[in-house]
C-alpha cells in the first residue's frame, strides 16, 4: 500500500534548502540597506559642510579687511563682521571726518553703543580701541542734509578708494573643537570635523588682491571621510 508524505530525509532537506535560501535574501537586504545607510551618511555630512562652507565664506568675504585673527594652533579663526560701509572726506579745516554710509539709513539716524568707524585697516590691533579706529557711538546724522556724519579723527593713512568700515564690538569666532565640532561664538555648525587634521590659514592683503582665507577641513563619518580645501577671498580692501 502507497502512503503520500514526506520522509523525514525529505524534509530536513528541504528545510536546509529553504534556510539557504532565505539566507541569501537576507544577506542581500541587509547588503541594500548598509549601503542606503553609507549613502545617506555621506549625502548628510556632505549637506552640512556645503552649509558650513558657504555660511563661512559668505561672513568671512564681508568682513572689515585686515581684520582677521587666528589662535589655538590655527584651530580658531576670528573677525568683526562689517556693520556698515562708505565713502569720507577729510576736512582740513576742521580736523574732521565727514562720511556718508551706503546701507540704507533711517534719517535722522544715530549710531548706538559699541559701534566703532576705521580708515585703511592693516592689522587686527586697528581695531581695537586703543589702535586707529574711532567710537562713533552717539553721533548723529547731520541736521542739514540729514545723510552724512562727522567725527574728529586722524587717521595716520588714507584710503586710496576714500572707503571707510563701521563695525560693533561683536566679534565672530569659528573654532574647531577637540571634540571635532566646528562651532560659531560657541554655537554648533557643523560635527564629524577631524581636530587633527583641519585648520584655518590666512594670507595678507597684497598688491594684486584682497586677504584670503584658506580652509582646510576634513569631514568623517564612520569610515567615510571628506576633505575639502576651499579659499575664500575677502572682498573689501582697505
Amino acid at each position: 500500500m502507497r502512503r503520500n508524505g514526506f520522509t523525514l530525509i525529505e524534509m530536513i532537506v528541504t528545510i536546509v534548502v529553504v534556510a539557504i535560501i532565505f539566507l541569501g535574501i537576507a544577506g542581500f537586504v541587509e547588503f541594500g540597506a548598509k549601503g542606503y545607510t553609507q549613502t545617506i551618511d555621506r549625502q548628510r555630512v556632505q549637506n552640512q559642510t556645503r552649509f558650513a562652507i558657504e555660511k563661512l565664506g559668505r561672513e568671512i568675504s564681508h568682513a572689515v579687511p585686515n581684520s582677521f585673527d587666528l589662535t589655538s594652533s590655527n584651530q580658531c579663526l576670528s573677525f568683526y563682521p562689517i556693520e556698515y560701509a562708505g565713502f569720507y572726506a577729510r576736512r582740513e579745516d576742521t580736523g574732521r571726518i565727514e562720511f556718508v554710509v551706503g546701507n540704507e539709513l533711517e534719517y535722522p539716524h544715530t549710531f548706538e553703543d559699541g559701534t566703532r568707524l576705521v580708515i585703511n585697516p592693516s592689522r587686527m590691533a586697528d581695531l581695537e580701541d586703543d589702535g586707529q579706529s574711532v567710537s562713533i557711538a552717539g553721533v548723529s546724522s547731520s541736521s542739514e542734509s540729514g545723510d552724512f556724519f562727522s567725527v574728529t579723527m586722524n587717521p595716520p593713512s588714507d584710503s586710496t578708494a576714500n572707503r571707510h568700515f563701521i563695525y560693533r564690538k561683536n566679534m565672530i569666532q569659528y573654532c574647531i573643537t577637540s571634540g571635532d565640532e566646528l562651532r560659531r561664538n560657541g554655537v554648533v555648525v557643523a560635527t564629524g570635523i577631524d581636530s587633527n587634521q583641519s585648520e584655518f590659514r590666512f594670507q595678507d592683503t597684497s598688491l594684486q588682491r584682497g586677504g584670503l582665507i584658506h580652509l582646510d577641513f576634513l569631514f568623517f563619518s564612520g569610515d567615510e571621510q571628506s576633505y575639502y580645501k576651499h579659499d575664500v577671498q575677502v572682498s573689501n580692501v582697505p
